[in-house]
């Protein structure tokens, strides 16, 4: 998750990055989306095309807007921040970064990206959801099976 109250310098490499990032890690359901905060949407909605287009940037990070440059109170967005990022897993925050204006650097972004690994699940994570996943669409067959074998008895 991203916090940006502009579009400026590296942020376009950080968004791009995790554009790809998400597209390498769809097996393991890995998600990013960037909150524009500002006072101005028009303005900010003009930026975030030509960033989007310019950067071609995907889907795979959609870019919202906030009408309101402090951001939601519960997530205490620093005021002074004009970048925050937060990678989180399973609900707990794993990395937080907080840039001021002009303070996010390329070197920052290798070093956000890097922490990437630590809210991917592990090898086995991703087995075990797979068959829990098996285990559930074998239920739904059963249930299905049940129900139309409930409607032939029915007709009878």
């Amino acid at each position: 998750m991203l916090f940006a109250r502009d579009v400026n310098g590296p942020l376009s490499s950080l968004l791009k990055q995790f554009d790809a990032a998400v597209a390498k890690n769809k097996e393991a359901d890995l998600r990013s989306f960037a909150i524009f905060l500002t006072d101005d949407s028009e303005a900010m909605e003009k930026k975030l095309g030509e960033l989007a287009e310019k950067q071609k940037i995907s889907d795979n990070v959609p870019l919202t807007i906030v009408e309101d440059v402090a951001g939601p109170p519960s997530y205490k967005i620093d005021k002074d921040a004009e970048v925050t990022v937060l990678l989180y897993t399973k609900g707990k925050v794993v990395s937080n970064f907080a840039f001021k204006a002009g303070a996010l650097k390329e070197k920052d972004v290798k070093a956000i990206v890097a922490q990437l690994p630590k809210i991917l699940p592990t090898e086995e994570e991703l087995k075990k959801q797979a068959e829990q996943q098996k285990q559930i669409e074998e239920i739904k067959k059963k249930l299905e099976a049940a129900k139309e074998k409930e409607k032939k008895e029915e007709k009878k």
